[in-house]
C-alpha cells in the first residue's frame, strides 16, 4: 500500500519522494562545506554553491541525480528572485544608480546583441538564433558580482555605481527578452501573428495586474495583515507570486515573467517592505538551490569533447564582454581605469543567461539539434567565467597595462582636464587640492570657501565637472593617480590633499604617488572602513577619517545628548 509521503516519511518508510529529501540534504551540506572552504579564500559563497554543484552532481562524483524535482525547486528560487526585483523595483532605486549608470546599462546590453548578432550570423546561425545567442550572451551575473563589489566595498565607487546601473537595467531586460522567446521558435509560423498572440496574452495580464494593484490586492492584505499572522501574510503573499506565475505560464508565456509581474503589483501596496523582509529570507534558500543546481550541470566532459569551442566561448564572455563594456564606458566620458573595472565587472555569463538558454531549448526551435553541442558549451564557459569572476575582480585593480593603451581615446572623449585648466586656477599656490566631489567634498569645499581659503577639486564624473564648472567651481576631470594631473594640479604649491574616494584600490595608489612626488604635503584621506585606517596611515596617509568611526562617534553624541535632554513627549 502507497502511503502518502508525510505519513510513509514519518513511518519510515521507503518511498520515492524521501530521496528528494536526500538529495537537498547532501547539496546543502556540499554547499556549506564549499562555502566555508572559499570563504577562507575570500571568495563569494555564491561560488562555493557551483562549485558544491560540480562536485556532487551527476559529472562529478555522482552523489546526487538530476532530477524533475530538484528542477522544480530552482525554479521556485528563480521565480522569488524576479518577485523580488519587482518589489525593489522603484523610481528612487533607478535615481540612485543615476541617468549615466542606466544609460551604460542599455548601451552595453545593445553593444553585445549587436555584436553576438553580427559574429553568430557569419559562424552561419539563424537570424533567429544569432538574436537569441546575443540576449543570452549581454546578460551578467547579479548576484556574485553584487556580492564581490559589497565584500570589496566598491558598491559606492565610481566604477561600482556604474555597474550597478547596468545591473539594473539588465534584470528589467530579461523581461521582454522571457516575452521575445515564444518568437524566436522559427517553426514555420507567422511572425506577426505570433507576435500579436504574445501581446495580447501580455496585455491581458498587464490588466489584470494593474487592476489587483489598484482594487483588490491592499484590501487583501489589509485584511490577511489584522489576523496578525505571520504565517498566513507569508502564504499569501506567496499565493499571489507564485499563482500569477502558473498564470503566466498556462498562457503559454515565462512564469518567471509572472513572478516579476506579481512583485510590481506588490510594490505599490502599503506593505511593499513588510513582503519583502518576509520574502527574502525564502527566496536566499531557494535560489541558492538553483545556484548549485547551476553547477550540477557542469560537465567536464563537455571541455574536453569540444575544447576549442569552450575556450572560445570563455574567450568571448571575460574578453569580448569586457572590452565590449570598457569601450562603452569611455564613449560615456568615465575615466580609462573606471571603464576598465566596469569591463571587468560584467564579464561573465549570468543566471538569467542560464534562464534563457534553457528557455530557448524548451520552445524547441532556437537551438536546434545540431546546436544542442554550442549551448552545452556555452554554459560550461559560462560556469568558468562565473567562478573566476571574484577572482577577476580582485586582481582588476592592479591592472594598468589596459589604462595606458586607453590614454588617448580618454584625453579625446573627457571633459575640461586639468591641462586646460583656468590660468587662475593653474597657477594658485597654498591651495587645498580635493580629489572627489561626493556630499564629503562638498562639505569640505563649502568650509574652506566660508574660512577663504583656495581650492581645487578633481572628480571623475565629467556630468559633476560640467555641473560644478557652470556654478564656477575650480572643478576639473581628472585622476589623483594620474601623475600628470597632480602636476598640473599645483602639487608642488598645494598646502594640503584630501583624497575622498570609497575605492581603497585608489586611495592606495594615489597614496603611493603623492609621496613619491612630495614627501611633505599633509594628505586626509577619508575611508568607509575602520579596518582601512592602519594600512592607509602606514602607506603615508596624514590622518585617516573612517566613515565608521565617524558614524558611530555622531550615534554616541547624538544618544548622549537625548539622555542628558530627553525630548517631551506629547
Amino acid at each position: 500500500m502507497n502511503l502518502p509521503f508525510p505519513v510513509a516519511l514519518l513511518a519510515g518508510a521507503s518511498h520515492p519522494e524521501s530521496a528528494l529529501l536526500i538529495d537537498v540534504m547532501v547539496l546543502a551540506v556540499a554547499a556549506i562545506i564549499a562555502a566555508l572552504l572559499l570563504g577562507k579564500l575570500k571568495l563569494p559563497v555564491v561560488s562555493g554553491f557551483l562549485l558544491a554543484g560540480a562536485v556532487a552532481g551527476p559529472h562529478g562524483l555522482g552523489l546526487v541525480r538530476s532530477s524533475d524535482d530538484l528542477t522544480m525547486l530552482g525554479e521556485i528560487g528563480v521565480a522569488l528572485l524576479l518577485f523580488t526585483i519587482g518589489l525593489e523595483f522603484s523610481r528612487e532605486r533607478i535615481k540612485a544608480a543615476g541617468p549615466l549608470a542606466l544609460l551604460a546599462g542599455v548601451a552595453q546590453i545593445g553593444l553585445t546583441i549587436g555584436i553576438a548578432f553580427i559574429g553568430g550570423m557569419a559562424f552561419g546561425l539563424t537570424s533567429q538564433q544569432a538574436l537569441f545567442l546575443g540576449m543570452v550572451l549581454s546578460l551578467s551575473s547579479t548576484a556574485i558580482v553584487l556580492r564581490s563589489l559589497k565584500d570589496r566595498n566598491e558598491l559606492e565607487a565610481p566604477h561600482g555605481r556604474l555597474i550597478l546601473g547596468t545591473l539594473i537595467m539588465q534584470d528589467l531586460a530579461i523581461v521582454p527578452m522571457i516575452i521575445a522567446v515564444p518568437l524566436l521558435r522559427g517553426d514555420g509560423g507567422s511572425l506577426v501573428t505570433e507576435l500579436g498572440s504574445v501581446a495580447l496574452k501580455a496585455t491581458l495580464i498587464l490588466a489584470l495586474t494593474w487592476l489587483s494593484a489598484r482594487y483588490v490586492v491592499n484590501w487583501v492584505l489589509e485584511q490577511i495583515s489584522a489576523l496578525r499572522s505571520r504565517d498566513i501574510f507569508l502564504l499569501t503573499v506567496l499565493t499571489l507570486s507564485l499563482g500569477l506565475a502558473g498564470i503566466t505560464a498556462k498562457a503559454g508565456l515565462s512564469p518567471a515573467l509572472g513572478a516579476f509581474m506579481a512583485g510590481i503589483m506588490l510594490s505599490n501596496s502599503d506593505y511593499a517592505h513588510r513582503t519583502l523582509s518576509e520574502v527574502i529570507p525564502l527566496r536566499d534558500v531557494f535560489f541558492s538551490l538553483f545556484f548549485v543546481l547551476i553547477g550540477m550541470l557542469f560537465d567536464m566532459g563537455v571541455l574536453f569533447r569540444q575544447p576549442l569551442l569552450v575556450f572560445g566561448l570563455l574567450g568571448v564572455l571575460l574578453l569580448g564582454k569586457g572590452i565590449v563594456a570598457t569601450l562603452g564606458g569611455m564613449f560615456l566620458r568615465f575615466p580609462a581605469r573606471i571603464a576598465i573595472m566596469f569591463g571587468f565587472g560584467l564579464a561573465q555569463f549570468g543566471e538569467f543567461g542560464y534562464i534563457l538558454l534553457m528557455a530557448g531549448q524548451a520552445e524547441g526551435g532556437i537551438l536546434r539539434d545540431n546546436l544542442a553541442g554550442l549551448a552545452d558549451a556555452l554554459l560550461c564557459a559560462g560556469l568558468v567565467s562565473m567562478f573566476l569572476t571574484p577572482l577577476i575582480l580582485q586582481a582588476a585593480p592592479h591592472f594598468s597595462a589596459g589604462q595606458r593603451l586607453l590614454r588617448p581615446l580618454e584625453r579625446l572623449l573627457r571633459a575640461r582636464g586639468m591641462d586646460e585648466a583656468d590660468e587662475e586656477h593653474g597657477s594658485l599656490s597654498g591651495h587645498v587640492i580635493i580629489a572627489g566631489m561626493g556630499p564629503s567634498g562638498r562639505m569640505l569645499v563649502e568650509a574652506l570657501r566660508a574660512a577663504g581659503r583656495p581650492y581645487l577639486v578633481l572628480e571623475l564624473n565629467s556630468r559633476t565637472v560640467q555641473e560644478q564648472r557652470q556654478q564656477g567651481e575650480p572643478v576639473y576631470y581628472g585622476d589623483a593617480t594620474a601623475r600628470e594631473v597632480l602636476e598640473h594640479a599645483g602639487i608642488e604649491r598645494a598646502s594640503a590633499l584630501a583624497l575622498m574616494f570609497n575605492d581603497d584600490g585608489i586611495l592606495r595608489r594615489a597614496i603611493s604617488l603623492v609621496r613619491d612626488m612630495r614627501a611633505d604635503i599633509p594628505v586626509v584621506v577619508r575611508t568607509p572602513l575602520a579596518s582601512q585606517v592602519q594600512p592607509l596611515s602606514e602607506l603615508g596617509a596624514t590622518r585617516v577619517v573612517a566613515g565608521e568611526l565617524a558614524a558611530g562617534e555622531a550615534l554616541t553624541e547624538a544618544v548622549l545628548e537625548l539622555l542628558d535632554d530627553p525630548p517631551a513627549r506629547s
